[in-house]
């Protein structure tokens, strides 16, 4: 085991040099989780998926805990143990590796356990809750965002980032671009790409101003100017991820500025598809590669969508066996998923035991019951609903219709 003193890690991040990847985690009686390991991370992007109540969460809120050096109430042991552990394997540049492992103790919600975890490094850690939702945000004035040390880099490790500043960030910046010389070459690069962002799912909307007197962003959109808060949900969940996270990376970083498509940490999401149509479910996780193509990304999902465009080894799939939580072993291909339908996904993938309705599948029952026993009333009754049920150019209607016919008058 090899561990990277404190000093030495600080001096690397002041110069620049550090990187960090998640390798390996193995949780042993935490939640419902009784024992997982995961040691196939890719390094760019990773795409947790399951049934709800399978421990997604739990699993990024036992990653999010690595970078805590405080107490939590966040992680309960298992009910039907006497404590849990979480072990993680961490590199940090070329030629280090963390490991360690803590303990976890408590179960009632008001009991706290005390984590002694790589705060130094948690600058370098960014986690997005499901709270990814804009109200509008009047501002009277405007801060200029003080700088975010370890210790509260460590504390957002587990409560998540605040997309809430991130208006007020972007027209400080807007405001500031007018005064070149006051910009970093890095604040540059950056308020260049939170601009540019409304373009990435959908060319026709892009940034038209900043109002400097109501202190409004302003959209060009097919149907006109509009003001940002009055875009869709799903618009606004994809600039909150975006601006989030360059905002969060330039109050970090703000003694060493870095570019936002250069950082080379580890970025956490829950819940990507919030708010989002599956069309732009099946574009977010290449609109974050293309934007930060050096972060390592861990997501959770619901969506067939957002696996559909998975590369080879960029999905982690969970399933129950019995009371374990194991990873499914899915297909290695070549192309990922890139060639797949939403039904493969969400049966050889997700796990879904079926794809049709309690309703359909009953009917489809009664109708193959009826046809067994040569029941020709019934099986009508069946067909006819069974009719009613189907999309107009299923292929299998025909079928169905042979088969009736095949009972005769």
């Amino acid at each position: 085991m090899l561990a990277i003193e404190r000093v030495k890690i600080k001096k690397l991040f002041k110069k620049g040099m550090i990187f960090m990847k998640i390798q390996k985690l193995e949780i042993v009686n935490i939640g419902g989780i009784e024992k997982l390991t995961l040691d196939n991370f890719d390094p760019q992007m990773n795409i947790i998926c399951g049934p709800n109540g399978i421990g997604k969460t739990t699993i990024i809120d036992s990653i999010a805990h690595i970078f805590v050096e405080s107490s939590s109430t966040f992680l309960k042991r298992n009910v039907n143990a006497d404590s849990g552990e979480i072990k993680y394997k961490i590199e940090i540049d070329e030629e280090n590796i963390y490991e360690n492992l803590f303990k976890v103790d408590v179960y009632k919600p008001h009991e706290s356990t005390y984590l002694q975890g790589l705060m130094r490094q948690a600058k370098k850690f960014l986690f997005l809750k499901t709270n990814r939702e804009f109200t509008y945000t009047y501002l009277s004035h405007l801060g200029k965002g003080e700088e975010i040390n370890d210790r509260q880099a460590s504390h957002k490790s587990i409560s998540g980032i605040d997309s809430q500043e991130t208006k007020n960030w972007f027209i400080f910046q807007n405001l500031r671009s007018y005064k070149p010389d006051e910009l970093t070459p890095e604040e540059i690069h950056n308020y260049k790409l939170a601009t540019d962002c409304f373009s990435f799912l959908n060319k026709k909307y892009t940034f038209h101003a900043v109002d400097s007197k109501s202190m409004e962003i302003l959209i060009n959109t097919p149907n006109g100017i509009i003001i940002y808060e009055y875009l869709s949900s799903g618009f606004k969940s994809i600039i909150c991820i975006i601006w989030g996270i360059i905002k969060e990376l330039e109050y970090r970083f703000k003694e060493l500025p870095i570019n936002a498509s250069e950082f080379d940490g580890i970025i956490v999401i829950d819940e990507i598809e919030l708010h989002l149509h599956p069309e732009w479910q099946g574009e977010i996780c290449k609109v974050l590669k293309k934007s930060f193509p050096n972060a390592q990304f861990i997501l959770t999902t619901h969506s067939p969508h957002v696996i559909q465009t998975a590369l080879k080894g960029e999905v982690i799939a969970l399933e129950r066996d019995g009371n374990d939580v194991k990873q499914r072993d899915l297909v290695d291909q070549e192309f990922g998923y890139l060639g797949w339908t939403i039904e493969e996904i969400l049966e050889d993938i997700m796990g879904m035991p079926d794809l049709r309705t309690k309703k359909y599948n009953d009917v489809k029952k009664r109708f193959d019951n009826a046809l067994d026993k040569k029941d020709k009333e019934k099986a009508l009754e069946a067909y006819k609903e069974l009719d009613k049920l189907l999309h107009p150019n299923y292929p299998l209607r025909p079928v169905f219709k042979i088969q009736l016919d095949s009972l005769g008058e």
